[in-house]
């Protein structure tokens, strides 16, 4: 699942409502997101100059600051009209966006969470990446560490990304593509950078919230997709059982879509190839995804 990314001679980012050449662009070593990771992010898709599902993303980052006490709303139409003169200034068609937002300048006391002064940071550059319709399948394997349901930030898309970076690079360390993790009571999540899919007898299912993983705006995406193609869906609570007992697993995310896990290393004897459900998905969401914005 490695990213072929292209360099930009003279490439622009997005600063506190500027944009400016990535050289001159300056963060604070006092700043929060640095000392603390105190703050959020989202990534998406760039295709034909457009941002996949900004608006989404946006709302989720407003959201997420309000939930842990940012203070001043999010000014989500102002970072719209940035980004997109980021993505222009870049010259940007088809690649990869970064919204970052962190609570800013660290005021003396930890316990001080009003900001008036967030930072907020975009990067928006040119990514090659597989056309949504032909997305390469995936490997997993299951999370040596466990998701903690009761976290206040297992929600949102939090800086604190430690434990998924070290998750996904064991699971890559032993020959998989991504990572499912278990919550403490045992049931299914989410993966490092994806969330998880398994369809039975026909029923896609996935994870409630209420388990422990971030709602991503891809998995709305697909949950919308099979309300609207007739397509039976289950958000509920699953086991390690029901992914050993699936017919089809899936993943997906906002950069790749919807990506067909075809093993997964705990269970060498299970074979997925056949994924017809997932096939019609993931052609009706790649559909979705390059319908005008």
């Amino acid at each position: 699942m490695s990213n072929a990314e292209h360099a930009v001679p003279g490439l622009r980012v997005y600063l506190n409502g500027r944009i400016l050449s990535a050289a001159e662009a300056r963060v604070a070593p006092s700043d929060r997101g640095f000392l603390y990771g105190d703050g959020f992010f989202e990534t998406t898709r760039v295709i034909r100059g457009a941002p996949l599902f900004l608006l989404r993303h946006l709302d989720r980052l407003a959201s997420s600051c309000a939930a842990c006490g940012f203070g001043r709303p999010l000014d989500v139409q102002a970072l719209d009209a940035g980004v997109r003169r980021l993505i222009e200034a870049n010259r940007v068609s088809e690649g990869y966006l970064r919204i970052t937002v962190t609570r800013g300048l660290h005021g003396g006391r930890l316990d001080e969470l009003a900001t008036d002064a967030p930072t907020v940071f975009a990067d928006a550059r040119p990514m090659t990446l597989p056309p949504l319709d032909d997305v390469p399948p995936i490997t997993l394997a299951r999370s040596p560490f466990a998701r903690d349901e009761r976290s206040p930030l297992v929600r949102h898309k939090s800086l604190s990304y430690q434990l998924n970076v070290l998750a996904l690079a064991e699971g890559r360390r032993r020959g998989a593509d991504e990572v499912f993790f278990l919550n403490s009571q045992g049931q299914l999540t989410e993966g490092a950078i994806t969330n998880l899919f398994l369809v039975r007898a026909g029923v896609v299912c996935t994870a409630d919230i209420a388990c422990g993983l971030l709602p991503g705006v891809t998995r709305q995406v697909i949950l919308e997709l099979c309300a609207e193609h007739g397509v039976p869906a289950a958000v509920s609570v699953f086991t390690e059982a029901d992914l050993r007992e699936a017919d089809e697993v899936f993943c997906t995310n906002s950069l790749r879509g919807l990506m067909s896990v075809t093993s997964i290393l705990e269970y060498p004897e299970k074979s997925l190839s056949a994924c017809p459900v997932a096939s019609r998905l993931r052609a009706l969401y790649a559909e979705r995804a390059s319908a005008p914005r």
